[in-house]
């Protein structure tokens, strides 16, 4: 869901004009975001060299009754959450009570075991190989406008599954489930739910006093700030039913979380040690260097080194970034899926950091000829999805086109077998030429790697489709597919999932462009008697069988 080289300079620069213009400018960057005053819009804290010099708010928090933001304006923090429980776990280390390096089976002795052992330090880096529930979820045909999901659910969901998307410290694949085991070990372990044991021996320290993990969807939330998504013109408002903590499933304010920030920014911290904690980057089996460390990333940006963790759910999205060179923080919350709190971070990022001419950060490292290019044309397909992008030649200049894209991206080469986008450099194309790997091609978002096989595409490779037709179920999921032929297509349905038209590829192999893939299986007599899901990379090899052969 990795690989980037790090280029640190040892030389940098603070913009020279004062923080006043400072303040002005990302005054602009916040006014660009908010296209109405009377819509859902963004804070944002900035902290420098110990003290917050920027605190400011567009939109409002609540559309109902017209209230802008404030400055205690509290906020979820999705998956930003991932840090705090990382922090819990650090806690409890400390504390003598556990060890990363203990089997998660020790704890948690329900969860199915694949024949190698997960520990702790697996589930804080996601290279456990657990799969993801929220994709399991999906797969199930989870209704999520009238039904919510508890850690207890997750949990039950979690030890019917009998497989693994990998071998544990093999490779990254981001999996919220990670989280939400390892709320249930702070749990046994402390003895106390996750909520009292952050407010006890982590809120309540730093004084944080409005943070906290949601305990009761019936509480009520001083100064909340309600998330929204637009559907055509309209602001709606979306419902949950769902209490799960760990991976997500925190609130916050501007103020707490420049708190937070002075953890990784003041090395003489009396929680310094947390930070060493939650940044620390483990290597893979195979050596290779990651960029999530334990709930956080920690990746390169301009130079500088940044700990940086996003998060993202239906109707809000939030940013939490250091770069402790620069004894620099920025905190974003937006209650609009319509503002990337991410690109907002960064742009503000930018102001601090004066441009410098003399490093080659962005630019190429290496000039492919044609002839060399040719090697990595072709048509890609993501491992456990049916995602596909196809890699060609423009103007002596590698591009790619993905299957959910609308136009194709200019690959600038940086190595001999690595790439840049163009329009984005901290997007990465690692070729892999090592037979043993799985993998054709790595692609790297931030930090977040997701991986791609080379395929060949082949035309109308299944002419008689209706031998796939029939009824499967899946003990994994309790749940029941029907695919049948309609028009002269396949076509999917199960739970709130209708009509999915299933496109071919490959033989026996289909997708219907959700980033899910359906390998179907033969028995002796070359009938089809199954078929395996995989989806969007972190779930793998789900088991439909069929019952009406």
């Amino acid at each position: 869901m990795r690989i980037l080289l790090l280029i640190l300079f040892s030389s940098f620069s603070i913009c020279s004009f004062g923080q006043n213009g400072l303040n002005e400018r990302i005054d602009s960057i916040l006014s660009a975001q908010v296209v109405t005053e009377f819509g859902p819009g963004l804070t944002v804290g900035v902290v420098k060299d110990g003290e917050l010099v920027y605190k400011k708010s567009n939109g409002l928090m609540n559309l109902e009754y017209n209230i802008p933001f404030n400055d205690a304006t509290t906020f979820e923090l999705a998956s930003v959450t991932k840090q705090f429980t990382s922090v819990c776990i650090a806690l409890l280390e400390k504390q003598g009570k556990l060890s990363v390096n203990d089997d998660v089976r020790k704890i948690v002795p329900e969860l199915y075991f694949s024949g190698d052992t997960i520990r702790i330090k697996h589930l804080l880096n996601h290279t456990s190989g657990i799969r993801n529930h929220n994709v399991l979820l999906d797969l199930s045909g989870f209704d999520y406008e009238h039904q919510g999901y508890t850690n207890k659910s997750i949990q039950q969901l979690m030890f019917r599954q009998k497989g693994m998307n990998n071998k544990p410290g093999d490779k990254f694949l981001y999996s919220n489930t990670n989280y939400v085991l390892l709320a249930l070990i702070v749990e046994r372990v402390s003895g106390m739910p996750i909520h009292q044991f952050a407010e006890k021996e982590l809120f309540e320290p730093l004084g944080m006093s409005n943070t906290f993990y949601s305990s009761d969807l019936r509480s009520i939330v001083k100064n909340r700030a309600y998330p929204y998504y637009q559907v055509k013109n309209e602001f709606k408002q979306p419902k949950s039913l769902t209490l799960c903590v760990g991976a997500g499933g925190m609130s916050s304010t501007i103020s707490d979380l420049i708190t937070w920030s002075q953890v990784f920014l003041d090395s003489k911290h009396t929680f310094s040690y947390i930070a060493d904690f939650v940044t620390k980057l483990e290597p893979l089996n195979n050596g290779e260097e990651m960029q999530h460390a334990r709930g956080m990333f920690v990746t390169a940006y301009k130079g500088y080194n940044t700990f940086n963790h996003s998060g993202r759910d239906l109707g809000l999205r939030s940013q939490f970034i250091c770069i402790p060179d620069l004894n620099l923080g920025v905190v974003v919350f937006a209650n609009s899926e319509e503002i990337n709190a991410v690109d907002v971070s960064y742009k503000i990022l930018d102001l601090y950091i004066q441009d410098l001419p003399q490093n080659d950060y962005n630019q190429t490292k290496y000039n492919h000829k044609k002839e060399e290019l040719n090697q990595f044309i072709g048509h890609y397909q993501e491992l456990n999805s049916d995602l596909r992008m196809h890699l060609f030649i423009n103007n002596d200049t590698l591009n790619v086109q993905s299957s959910y894209g609308r136009n194709p991206v200019q690959l600038n080469s940086v190595s001999v077998n690595s790439f840049a986008r163009i329009d984005n450099a901290s997007v990465k194309y690692t070729f892999l030429s090592e037979k043993k790997s799985e993998a054709d091609l790595l692609v790297d978002f931030g930090g977040a790697v997701f991986y791609f096989e080379k395929i060949e595409l082949a035309r109308n490779p299944n002419p008689n489709i209706s031998e796939y037709a029939g009824s499967y179920f899946s003990k994994e999921l309790n749940i029941g597919y029907e695919i049948i032929v309609s028009d002269q297509e396949l076509i999917l349905n199960y739970p709130n999932n209708e009509g999915l038209v299933l496109k071919e590829g490959e033989k026996d192999v289909f997708g219907a462009n959700r980033r899910t893939k359906y390998a179907f299986t033969r028995d002796d007599k070359n009938k089809v008697s199954s078929f395996y899901v995989a989806s969007e990379g972190t779930v793998k090899n789900i088991l439909f069988e069929k019952v009406n052969q």
